[in-house]
């Protein structure tokens, strides 16, 4: 596939709308959603966001949040995420985002897995995904748009809560692999 352009449809505070143009033969046209300004998309290497496992050692729990997402329009569980603000860090938004949507504090972080790609179909968005073992210290202090209640799930409990519960798939995938990864000190 030879690229020919690339071209901006539409423009939102959070999302753009693009236009893809390739040539192989006959020109073909993909649309995709970004969040990145024009000079970052497509980039493979580049960090959107973060999603967090938080794990509470003293109680032997993770910590889920149970939120309204509007384009479902519907609650969804989930693990703790966030978009990287400019000029910071993912180790930073990390802790932001903890901080904000559970009130915890961090005691230990891990990466599990570097940036890599959510939706590849519709979107270049990438999240770089995190264990935390934390405290929760604080209280909430969500935006006005959120709707964010924190669900502590025992870890023997998790494989059942992921059953029974509409939790998104990363959030799963990562809560499984932790509890299985546990005996080997993942954190």
């Amino acid at each position: 596939m030879k690229f020919v352009k690339l071209k901006k449809i539409a423009n939102t505070k959070y999302l753009k709308l693009y236009s893809a143009q390739y040539k192989d033969g006959p020109l073909k046209e993909y649309f995709f959603v970004t969040r990145r300004h024009k000079k970052d998309v497509q980039k493979p290497d580049y960090c959107d966001a973060v999603k967090i496992l938080p794990y509470i050692k003293k109680t032997n729990e993770i910590v889920f949040i149970k939120n309204f997402r509007y384009p479902l329009n519907t609650y969804i569980y989930e693990l703790s995420a966030g978009l990287i603000d400019k000029g910071e860090t993912e180790e930073e938004a990390v802790k932001r985002e903890l901080l904000e949507e559970i009130g915890a504090d961090i005691k230990k972080l891990k990466r599990f897995i570097k940036p890599s790609f959510i939706s590849v179909g519709l979107t270049d968005e990438t999240n770089a995904l995190y264990f935390a073992e934390v405290v929760l210290s604080h209280k909430q202090d969500l935006d006005d748009i959120e709707d964010i209640t924190i669900e502590r799930v025992k870890l023997d409990k998790v494989d059942e809560y992921i059953k029974t519960h509409n939790v998104d798939i990363v959030s799963s995938i990562m809560a499984q692999y932790f509890v299985l990864s546990k005996q080997s000190n993942i954190l």
